[in-house]
């Protein structure tokens, strides 16, 4: 009698134990993607697929389906609009993270390493992270990921220097990796930011008949020339992020396809009540008509909800515009001259 196995992971044993039921010759295995299901979930398919093929030697998909497990996992945590685990076995995005400099300096050499399987095996990839525990293997492998040239050996050093200075004020760079290439970038001979910051403000009030309103001004120097906008939002930060894109939108027309897609707040030190240091955390995307959106994290940190959330945003428009304004898909560091990065980028659109 053929049998199968359906289990729950109320004891976080879900796949162990679907997958010594197979040992012992089950030949059906009920779970669903991502451990999705009531309690505490049911087996998670997208941690006993890839260990029946890849740590069992067992076929049980069609040729070449594996590759596409990232894929799929993360195609319905969209769909049931849930936030991904990013420390998932095989499909989080920290699956196959690095940030120890001993660990990076040995994958730099031979990946296979620190690495249990090979990550394109279920569509997945290595990632170096930088942080504190980081040494000049971290920057060097994520300068070479997104394509920026150190002009000299002082500038790693540099780097870290600041990274660790950072950390030490309650940044994390972790999950915000956009904010590292920015920090690479900067230190690049003749690099010129796409607008430099003159002031800001942010009024929040209740009007009468339209209840809670935030009204934003920012004043920017775009090239030689001077942009004061104000805008408003249904918090400080949509009203920043709105009075920005207007003050930048005709220099750069790309910013008009910027999406803040997700805001976290963390407070680092609550013992200290009102005046606690918080971090903020932005995600934004850049739509496009004829690829794949692109995503990126940047990070603030300050005693000041409101300085935390420019640091980010300043940082997420910065590396939109310098980081992939130029790039044909996408996945690279542009020119230097972010002006005329997005002009052949809108030209292309």
């Amino acid at each position: 009698v053929p049998l199968g196995i359906h289990t729950h992971n109320d004891g976080e044993c879900a796949v162990a134990n679907s997958l010594a039921a197979i040992r012992e010759g089950a030949v059906q295995v009920q779970g669903t993607i991502n451990g999705i299901g009531e309690r505490c979930g049911n087996a998670n398919l997208c941690s006993i697929l890839p260990d029946l093929e890849l740590k069992m030697g067992m076929r049980c998909l069609p040729e070449n389906a594996l590759s596409r497990l990232y894929e799929l996992s993360h195609f319905v945590t969209e769909v049931a609009n849930l936030s991904p685990n990013e420390h998932a076995a095989y499909v989080g995005r920290y699956a196959f993270a690095h940030k120890g400099g001993v660990h990076v300096h040995a994958i730099r050499r031979v990946e296979r390493s620190y690495n249990h399987i090979e990550p394109a095996l279920v569509g997945n990839q290595m990632r170096v992270v930088v942080s504190e525990l980081s040494g000049r293997a971290n920057l060097l492998s994520k300068a070479e990921e997104y394509g920026v040239t150190l002009a000299n050996n002082e500038i790693v050093p540099e780097v870290l220097r600041e990274v660790k200075s950072m950390e030490s004020q309650g940044f994390s760079f972790e999950g915000a990796e956009a904010s590292v290439v920015m920090m690479l970038k900067r230190q690049q001979p003749g690099y010129t930011p796409p607008f430099e910051l003159i002031d800001f403000s942010v009024i929040v009030e209740h009007r009468q008949g339209r209840g809670i309103l935030a009204e934003g001004m920012v004043k920017v120097r775009v090239g030689g020339r001077v942009y004061h906008t104000a805008a408003e939002g249904n918090g400080p930060v949509a009203a920043l992020d709105a009075a920005l894109r207007k003050a930048l939108v005709d220099t750069y027309p790309l910013v008009s396809r910027f999406q803040l897609m997700d805001y976290k707040v963390r407070i680092l030190d609550s013992d200290n009540g009102t005046s606690a240091t918080t971090r903020v955390l932005i995600d934004t995307r850049l739509e496009s008509p004829d690829r794949a959106a692109e995503r990126w994290s940047t990070v603030g940190a300050s005693g000041n909800i409101i300085e935390a959330s420019w640091q980010a945003l300043k940082d997420a428009y910065d590396y939109g515009l310098v980081a992939l304004a130029s790039d044909g898909n996408g996945s690279g560091m542009g020119s230097a001259n972010p002006v005329a990065a997005v002009e052949v980028q809108a030209a292309v659109s």
